[in-house]
C-alpha cells in the first residue's frame, strides 16, 4: 500500500512532543521575566525618583531665589547680616515644610560679598526615594544655589514732577515728597559705593518749565533800542516778530515784552479817550529774573538736540503775551493799563500765563542724594499742567547731545554705551492742558510724539507713569488711552496709586525695577 505523505495526518504522539515543547518554552520565559523584573522596577523607579527630585529641587529653586531677593531688600533696608540670615532662613523653612513628599533639607548657608549689597545662597537637600530602595538608595540629593546683585550697568533716570495747582490738593505734593525720598534711597542706598553707575536727574512742570540757569542757552534774544520800528507796517506785525523772543534792552540790558504806543486813525486798539504820541517804542516792563520756557520751535522740536539760541533749536521764552482781540471793550485799552496798571488777563491786553512757573528748575544727573531730597522739600505748586514740557525736559537731562549745557559730572552716558539703561518716571495727577497760545497742538498730541520719539531706537527710554488721583473723566488720546498709558513703555510700567501709600508702594516698585536687582546662579 503506497501512503501519500504529504497528506499524512500528525499522530497522538507528535501532538505530545509539541505540547511539551510549549510547557518547556514558557517555562523559560517565565525564568527570564522573573531574572528581568527587578532590573526594569529600578530602572522604572529611578526615573520616577530623578524627576521627581528634579521637580523638588525647581521648588526649592524658587523658594531660595525670593529668599535671597527678600535678603537684599532688607539689606537695602539698613538690617544687619545677623537679621538677613534669620529672615532668609525663617522664609526658606516656612517654604520647604510645606512641599512635603519626602524632602529635607538644611539651613540655608549665606554668604555676604564684602563691598557690595550681592548676597549669596546655597542649600542642601534630599528627596526620599520609592522604588529606588529596590537598590538600597533611601535617598537622592541635590544641592541648590542662588543669588543676587544690583545693576551691574549704568543707569541714568530723570523723575519728572508735575507741580500743576491740583498737586496742592489732599496732601498729593506732601506724599510725592515722602515717595520720591523713598525712591532715592532705594536707588542709592547709603552703604552704596558712589561711583556714578546710578545718577537721577529731576525737573518739574506746571504752565512752563523753569530753565534756571540754562535760559540763556536756550532762548533766541534780541537787543533792541527804545524807539526801534522794525518788524513790520503795523504794531501787530511788529508784535509778531517778536513775542516769542527774549527782548533785551540797548541801553539799560533789561528783558522786557513787546507793546508800542503810536499815532493811529482807525481800529487802533487803543481807547479813543487816550491821547497817542505819534512815537513808536517798545513798552519796556522788567522781567527781572523771570527763566520760565515753554516749547521748542523748529524742525528740531521733537528731537534731543541740543537746545540753543538758533531758530531751530530754542525755546518760547515767558513772556507776556498781548492779546490783540477787539472782541471786548476793556481790552482796547491795552496800552493804557499796561502803562498806568490794572491789566490782566481780562483787563488791558495783558496774559500773564506764559510767563508763570515754579521755582525748581532742572537739576542735572547727580547722586548726592542729600541734594535730590532737598530739591524735593523745596517744591511749590501752582498753574497749568503742560506735561508735555516734563516729558520734553526728562529727555533732555539723560541725552548726551545736552552735554555741553550740563556740568561734566552730569553728562549722560551714550545712547550706545554697553550695559546702560536710560529711564524716565513721569508723576502727574492731571490731564495734559496746558500749551503756548502759539502752539496749535494740544499737550497730550504733544507728549505722544516726544513719548513715540523716546521709545524708539536708538533711544530705547524705558518710560515710567505714574498717575496719582487722575480723574476718571480725563482727557484721553485719540486711540482712546490716557497718554499715561500711552507713553509707558508697557502695561507693567504704568501705574495708577490712588492714595499716599500706594504712592509710596509704585515709588519702590519702579526704583527696585530700575536698580535691577535679579538673581545670579
Amino acid at each position: 500500500m503506497i501512503v501519500d505523505e504529504a497528506n499524512k495526518m500528525p499522530s497522538s504522539s507528535d501532538f505530545g512532543f509539541a505540547s511539551h515543547y510549549g510547557r518547556d518554552t514558557r517555562a523559560n520565559v517565565a525564568v527570564i521575566a522573573a531574572l528581568a523584573i527587578l532590573p526594569i522596577l529600578a530602572i522604572a523607579g529611578i526615573a520616577i525618583d530623578v524627576q521627581m527630585a528634579l521637580t523638588e529641587k525647581g521648588k526649592v529653586q524658587a523658594v531660595i531665589d525670593s529668599a535671597v531677593i527678600a535678603g537684599s531688600k532688607a539689606m537695602q533696608a539698613g538690617k544687619s547680616q545677623e537679621q538677613i540670615n534669620t529672615l532668609v532662613q525663617d522664609y526658606v523653612d516656612a517654604l520647604v515644610s510645606v512641599q512635603g513628599s519626602g524632602l529635607s533639607c538644611t539651613d540655608p548657608e549665606l554668604t555676604f560679598l564684602d563691598g557690595t549689597q550681592n548676597i549669596e545662597a546655597e542649600i542642601r537637600c534630599a528627596q526620599t526615594t520609592t522604588l529606588t530602595q529596590l537598590l538600597h538608595r533611601d535617598k537622592l540629593f541635590f544641592r541648590v544655589r542662588s543669588g543676587t546683585t544690583y545693576g551691574i550697568g549704568n543707569v541714568d533716570v530723570a523723575f519728572i514732577f508735575d507741580v500743576s495747582g491740583s498737586m496742592n490738593w489732599d496732601s498729593r505734593l506732601d506724599n510725592l515728597k515722602t515717595s520720591a525720598k523713598i525712591a532715592f534711597d532705594e536707588l542709592l542706598p547709603d552703604d552704596r559705593v558712589l561711583d556714578g553707575t546710578i545718577r537721577i536727574a529731576l525737573t518739574t512742570y506746571n504752565t512752563n518749565v523753569n530753565a534756571g540757569e540754562y535760559f540763556d542757552d536756550v532762548t533766541r534774544k534780541i537787543t533792541l533800542g527804545a524807539d526801534t520800528a522794525t518788524g513790520g507796517s503795523s504794531a501787530k506785525s511788529r508784535y509778531d516778530a517778536y513775542n516769542n523772543r527774549v527782548l533785551i534792552d540797548q541801553s539799560t540790558g533789561k528783558r522786557f515784552f513787546y507793546y508800542e504806543q503810536a499815532a493811529c486813525s482807525s481800529n487802533c486798539y487803543y481807547n479813543s479817550n487816550w491821547t497817542l504820541t505819534p512815537k513808536r517804542r517798545w513798552f519796556e516792563t522788567d522781567i527781572g529774573d523771570n527763566t520760565c520756557v515753554s516749547e521748542r520751535v523748529g524742525v528740531n522740536a521733537f528731537t534731543d538736540e541740543a537746545g540753543g539760541t538758533g531758530a531751530d533749536n530754542s525755546m518760547i521764552a515767558g513772556n507776556p503775551l498781548w492779546d490783540w482781540s477787539t472782541s471786548n471793550n476793556n481790552k482796547k485799552n491795552g496800552a493804557y493799563e499796561i502803562e498806568y496798571g490794572g491789566a490782566n488777563s481780562s483787563r488791558g491786553a495783558f496774559n500773564v500765563s506764559p510767563a508763570q512757573c515754579e521755582n525748581s528748575a532742572p537739576m542735572p544727573l547727580s547722586e548726592d542724594k542729600a541734594a535730590l531730597k532737598a530739591y524735593v522739600d523745596d517744591l511749590h505748586a501752582g498753574g497749568g499742567t503742560a506735561g508735555h514740557l516734563g516729558i520734553a525736559w526728562g529727555w533732555y537731562l539723560i541725552s548726551p547731545s545736552w552735554n555741553a549745557l550740563w556740568p561734566s559730572a552730569s553728562h549722560p552716558w551714550p545712547w550706545n554705551e554697553p550695559d546702560t539703561a536710560k529711564a524716565i518716571i513721569l508723576m502727574t495727577d492731571g490731564e495734559f492742558n496746558q500749551t503756548h497760545p502759539s502752539i496749535s497742538e494740544s499737550s497730550i498730541e504733544l507728549a505722544m510724539e516726544f513719548c513715540d520719539a523716546m521709545k524708539a531706537e536708538p533711544y530705547n527710554v524705558q518710560i515710567y507713569t505714574v498717575g496719582f488721583q487722575v480723574p476718571a473723566n480725563v482727557a484721553t488720546t485719540p486711540g482712546g488711552e490716557t497718554i499715561l498709558d500711552y507713553c509707558a513703555t508697557d502695561a507693567g510700567h504704568a501705574f495708577t496709586p490712588s492714595n499716599g501709600e500706594e504712592l509710596t508702594d509704585a515709588y519702590t516698585a519702579i526704583a527696585q525695577s530700575i536698580s535691577d536687582l535679579r538673581i545670579t546662579r
